[in-house]
């Protein structure tokens, strides 16, 4: 039977409310009946987690028949992965919750396609597995359900597994069939009978509408867009509109309504020129209320080199890049200029690395442009953001962001109104923007992680918060 008329599976078999002055004015009594009503909750949670006892408290570890400790498995996937279902369903493995203990390590990488997702699954070997690395991808389309996506998953990590499990005493109850079907696991399979003839189209419509007693808003977004994607060439074309509004009411009966108004046009074509370079070209059309724009209308070009090949880019990247393009635009007021239209071109460069590994993330981005006949109007932003898994248990997240700005030219002459700076309706004047943030994380206790419990998992919040 060949491998690409077939579908494999793996299974395997095993055995209230107060003012400050009316608080001030009560009896100390009342204070200390106060303190024990908030004492007394803590006190009864702590009592129930002693009767649980610790045999309840994490999940014990697996082990087989012969009494060894079953494969330990750590999957290490940021997004995409539906952890519940795939702990409930592969149920002969140790799942543990840090790379450390683990003697199968599973990195995720997840890179967007046209019309699929493409999902490589590196498998390395730790402890007596050192060394036994194997490399498995996973192509889900976009048209498939969350249900068809997640068994997909299952399906290839289960596969990757064999190996792993064949070296244990649970090698005894592995079964392997093969089932009549298409392959759709194997990467960049081409379809003999394609009558979208790889075209992939999304339609999207949102609507919010929210009311309290001083303020209501309503919003509305629609989308649409068309995409091919082959080995040679990716196009993409879509639209996108947006209208927000908001109403407010102040204390002395005034109101106030915010309306904010905006949408795009866009389409591009990339060309594969070789396995480290690419060029496309594209146009765009936008109005914002927010960036004072009427209309406006850019075409540019492009081209990158990617240090590596682009079929590692969902592990690893280093692009360099270089574009050149021009902008028509029409403002909705005069700019600080004295516009209300102009017209220029610009140039600039970008240089993007990422890498994702065992120990973790890192992604550096750094963009230069300026206009062709004022190099003083130019934008430099630099963006970083890294992960680093320190010791078992303890990461450490940083991220960055700086922005150095000298072109916008798009401000309205008269400026923002508070009311406008308050809601955020008016893009200001800036010459620097820098966001950033740290994020350290310590999880201990059991290694283990195989046991599910979803109950009261959506509602949670209904009796947890105060009000």
């Amino acid at each position: 039977m060949s491998p690409r008329n077939s579908r494999e599976s793996i299974r395997h078999h095993s055995g209230v409310r107060g003012t400050r002055g009316e608080a001030s004015r009560k009896p100390v009594r009342d204070g200390q009946r106060r303190a024990w009503c908030t004492i007394f909750p803590v006190l009864l949670l702590l009592a129930l987690a002693g009767l649980t006892g610790p045999a309840e408290a994490a999940a014990p570890a697996l082990e087989t028949t012969d009494g060894t400790e079953a494969l330990r498995l750590y999957l290490d996937c940021d997004w995409g992965c539906d952890f519940t279902f795939l702990r409930t369903q592969i149920t002969y493995v140790n799942w543990v919750r840090d790379r450390q203990d683990a003697e199968v390590h599973v990195l995720v990488t997840i890179q967007g396609g046209g019309n699929s997702r493409e999902y490589t699954f590196n498998f390395i070997g730790l402890e007596r597995f050192e060394g036994n690395d194997q490399r498995l991808i996973h192509t889900s389309s976009y048209t498939d359900t969350d249900d068809e996506r997640r068994r997909g998953i299952q399906r290839l990590l289960e596969l990757g597994l064999v190996r792993y499990v064949l070296e244990t005493p649970q090698a005894a109850g592995l079964v392997v069939e093969f089932q009549n079907g298409e392959a759709r696991d194997e990467p960049h399979t081409l379809v003999v009978d394609d009558p979208w003839n790889h075209w992939v189209y999304r339609i999207r419509a949102e609507t919010d509408f929210r009311t309290e007693d001083r303020r209501d808003s309503q919003s509305y977004e629609t989308s649409a867009s068309a995409g091919r994607t082959t080995d040679m060439w990716r196009v993409g074309m879509g639209a996108r509109y947006s209208y927000r509004e908001s109403n407010f009411e102040f204390e002395d009966g005034g109101t106030y309504k915010n309306v904010s108004r905006s949408s795009s046009l866009y389409g591009q074509v990339i060309r594969t020129l070789a396995p480290h370079w690419g060029l496309g070209a594209g146009f765009s059309s936008r109005r914002s209320t927010f960036l004072n724009l009427d209309n406006s209308y850019r075409a540019a070009a492009a081209v990158e080199y990617n240090i590596f090949p682009y079929s590692e880019s969902s592990e690893r990247e280093f692009t360099i890049a270089y574009f050149v393009g021009g902008t028509r635009l029409d403002y909705e007021e005069i700019t600080v200029f004295d516009k209300l239209s102009e017209t220029y071109a610009d140039q600039g460069a970008f240089i993007a690395f990422g890498m994702e590994r065992p120990w973790g993330e890192a992604r550096l981005d750094l963009q230069y442009s300026h206009f062709l006949d004022n190099f003083d109007r130019s934008r430099i932003e630099f963006r970083t953001d890294v992960e680093y898994h320190i010791v078992r248990g303890l990461s450490f997240d940083v991220y960055a962001g700086v922005s150095r700005i000298r072109d916008q030219i798009y401000l309205p002459k008269g400026g923002a109104t508070d009311a406008e700076v308050l809601v955020a309706r008016r893009q200001l004047e800036t010459d620097l923007s820098f966001r950033g943030g740290v994020q350290l994380r310590y999880t201990f206790g059991s290694i283990y992680n195989n046991i599910v419990n979803s109950r009261l998992s959506s509602g949670s919040s209904l009796f947890s918060r105060v009000f």
